[in-house]
């Protein structure tokens, strides 16, 4: 018995070694693919280089257009908020029709019976519902019948 426990441990460890290879072999493999199409030496430079001047440029077109943009500035806010709350606006009609049709296109495959996603749980609720009335019914009615009826004389 500890024979074959031990048979079972070895074959396990050496299946665990051959994966651990087998992931080993695609990890390096997939270093060697990254390292044949990424930039040399030269390539990075030049990467660098145009992210420096391209920062440079921003800041110096930013300094120079300043003046400008705080001058139209009353014209450019307002313009912008309105924008906004334009685009707001659209989105929003459009995410709330989108809801819309979506909820009418669920409610047609409920009563068509498809089954669609949910629909077990709103049956659940739809029972529970229904038991919590009942209950409540029955409850009323004991609560109404304790009740001293008064007698008109």
């Amino acid at each position: 018995m500890a024979d074959q426990a031990r048979d079972q441990a070895r074959h396990a460890v050496g299946k665990a070694h051959e994966m651990g290879g087998q992931a080993r072999g695609q990890a390096e493999g997939m270093l060697r693919k990254l390292k044949k199409h990424s930039p040399g030496p030269v390539g990075w430079v030049a990467i660098i280089g145009l992210a420096g001047t391209l920062a440079v440029v921003s800041a110096i077109v930013l300094t120079l257009l300043a003046p400008v943009l705080l001058f139209f500035s009353p014209i450019l806010v307002p313009v912008g908020i309105v924008l906004f709350l334009c685009t707001a606006g659209i989105v929003t009609a459009g995410g709330t029709g989108l809801a819309a049709l979506l909820a009418s296109l669920w409610l047609y495959r409920y009563y068509k019976g498809k089954h669609p996603r949910g629909a077990d749980k709103l049956e659940h609720v739809m029972d529970r519902v229904h038991e919590i009335a009942e209950h409540l019914e029955h409850k009323g009615k004991d609560v109404v019948g304790q009740i001293p009826m008064p007698t008109i004389a």
